[in-house]
């Protein structure tokens, strides 16, 4: 499949828009802001003194002109545009004459650059090489990308053929997505090259690592085409997986197409949260093992459902398929839009599935804290890596919206916005994530693929007004319009209980309710007493809520409060009614407890 990139795409409102609206007028500018105050954008004038950076502060700037990029595509923001332009000249002024740059090693270690290889020195160079490949074909600025092609073919000369640096793979993987990148912005073949090689050097022999982890850690463990199971930090092994995914599609590499899939479903079938979420574990920011999905110490970090669709929208360029979809939808209407608060300004690392306030509260107590997710966003992290990856995701979502097969056109997430494509002018226009109904209008003939979600309630087609019954073959529905015509379409968004499988040990006799793309959550700010015991027999007579941003309002039982700690007798039930929100939208409303699991 044939992606179109979002320059093609123009978001006409809706959902969507008024993501990207907010983006562009607060998010974006908050981070600008708190990375300002907290030394990152000083670090690229190389003074030493003041605060010192850390080793991975050139990638935050990286993702932060990234999302700029995307924004100044689409509108124009003298005030952006002028921060862009000082930063790339902050950036080009400490540019080593060889083409390297890093605020790090240039001041603080000159002596150790290409010899410490846990410590994101080619992450940082992928970051800046996306960002500069970003500005050019969003005609902002071309002077980083050619400065950024300079650090390549530095990186180039030294990785692949001096073959003098100190180690041959990165800790990180992020170098290898991004030289593919470089490669099909400009068509060098070498770029290409260098990516194959990191590629296939993986796990061919013992690199160092962290001393506390393991090789599967950083994925290093196996070559490439022999990894099958998802393993490690998860933001590594995502961002690895995306660079297979894009190489065996270009190369026709059946092998590691192959390993690409195999790690796919380990993923989605065995180690993702509902959320789509991926990575369980704060202990490395990794993957466990098959069905551990603990909810209160969930790490899922925002990054790392990034990366997940990241990967998906790739397999689906090699050989698309509907669920690749499903998942991008899954992660982006749940766990992605949960790393950031309703104002725009505040943002989550890391994104469990339930809150106790009191054990967080209690944990607040201790002079030796134990591993405790956050009950409440915060605007800058000192590993601030996921709010500029999620702005520049925000901002390239229309990537994920349209593809092509031949003449055929696919609509794989249904978005209020229009294209140009065969000379046919397409809108649609979408009530979702809220609603099921979508309108698809062309203004000449055309040939449409059109996904069904994996969570539909039904399939209802009118085609120019006639309804008809819908041919659903792979999870897409294909229609002709041999002229001019609309199409519409009415998945019966309903809500729906969800069941883990029996082997996730945490979610045993328990179910979560979905309303569409949408995972719902109940929260202390809207159901007082324990969540814990909550169980919604069904979901009958469950209606919708006059509540911003959304809310549903179910039949509910709690039990009563006990009269001693434990009883032979069963607790008694009275009803109430449950109000659940979208996960992404939990915490906006102070400290309290959420739960998305009930009984």
């Amino acid at each position: 499949m044939e992606t179109i990139g979002y320059r093609q795409v123009e978001i006409g409102g809706g959902f969507l828009k008024e993501l990207q609206d907010r983006n562009a007028e607060i998010s974006v500018n908050n981070i600008y802001k708190r990375f300002d105050e907290t030394g990152r954008f000083d670090a690229l004038d190389h003074v030493r003194g003041g605060r010192k950076p850390h080793i991975f502060w050139d990638s935050d700037v990286a993702k932060w002109l990234e999302s700029a990029a995307y924004i100044l595509a689409r509108r124009e923001d003298g005030a952006l545009r002028e921060k862009v332009e000082k930063t790339v000249a902050r950036i080009l002024a400490g540019q080593d004459a060889s083409g390297y740059f890093n605020s790090y090693y240039q001041v603080y270690a000159p002596e150790k650059i290409f010899t410490e290889r846990t410590e994101h020195e080619l992450y940082c160079a992928g970051h800046l090489i996306e960002a500069a490949v970003a500005l050019k074909e969003a005609g902002v600025d071309e002077k980083l990308y050619f400065a950024m092609k300079k650090y390549a073919d530095y990186i180039y000369e030294r990785f692949y053929v001096k073959r003098d640096a100190a180690f041959t793979t990165c800790g990180h993987p992020e170098i290898e997505l991004a030289l593919v990148r470089l490669y099909l912005a400009g068509g060098e073949k070498k770029y290409l090259t260098l990516a194959r090689f990191f590629l296939d050097e993986r796990g061919k022999k013992e690199e160092y690592h962290y001393d506390w982890a393991t090789r599967r850690y950083d994925q290093s463990h196996l070559p490439v085409r022999e990894q099958k199971e998802a393993v490690g930090h998860a933001v590594r092994a995502l961002y690895l997986y995306s660079a297979m995914a894009d190489v065996a599609r270009i190369d026709g590499d059946a092998a590691l197409g192959e390993a690409c899939e195999a790690l796919y479903h380990d993923i989605v079938r065995r180690k993702m949260y509902i959320t789509g979420g991926a990575g369980s574990s704060h202990h490395g920011e990794a993957f466990t093992f098959a069905y551990d999905l603990p909810n209160e110490s969930a790490y899922s970090e925002t990054c790392a459902a990034i990366a997940l669709a990241f990967f998906c929208l790739r397999l689906a360029r090699r050989k698309n398929r509907a669920e690749y979809h499903d998942t991008i939808e899954r992660a982006f209407y749940n766990n992605v839009l949960a790393g950031e608060s309703a104002d725009g300004k505040g943002f989550f690392y890391v994104n469990p599935l339930a809150m106790d306030i009191c054990a967080y509260a209690h944990n607040e107590s201790l002079a030796a804290k134990q591993y405790c997710p956050l009950p409440e966003r915060v605007e800058v992290f000192d590993c601030s890596c996921c709010p500029p990856n999620l702005t520049r995701f925000i901002e390239s979502f229309g990537d994920y919206l349209y593809g092509k097969e031949g003449d055929v056109l696919l609509v794989n997430q249904y978005v209020t916005s229009s294209l140009l494509t065969e000379g046919v002018c397409v809108r649609v226009t979408s009530e979702m994530p809220f609603g099921g109904k979508v309108k698809i209008a062309a203004d000449g003939a055309l040939r449409l693929k059109l996904r069904v979600p994996a969570w539909k309630g039904g399939v209802v087609l009118r085609v120019n007004g006639k309804e008809e019954k819908p041919v659903v073959e792979e999870d897409y529905i294909e229609i002709a319009l041999a002229a001019a015509g609309e199409i519409s379409l009415d998945f019966c968004i309903g809500p729906r209980f969800v069941y883990a499988d029996p082997r996730v040990r945490q979610d045993a006799g328990r179910k979560a309710v979905q309303y569409g793309a949408l995972v719902l959550c109940g929260e202390s700010a809207d159901n007082a007493g324990v969540l814990a015991a909550v169980r919604i027999p069904s979901l009958e007579g469950a209606v919708r809520a006059d509540a911003a941003p959304f809310a549903l309002d179910v039949r509910a039982e709690r039990p009563l409060p006990a009269s001693s700690l434990y009883s032979y007798a069963p607790p008694a039930y009275e009803p109430f009614t449950l109000r659940l929100v979208p996960y992404y939208y939990w915490a906006n409303r102070g400290k309290g407890d959420m739960q998305v699991w009930w009984l």
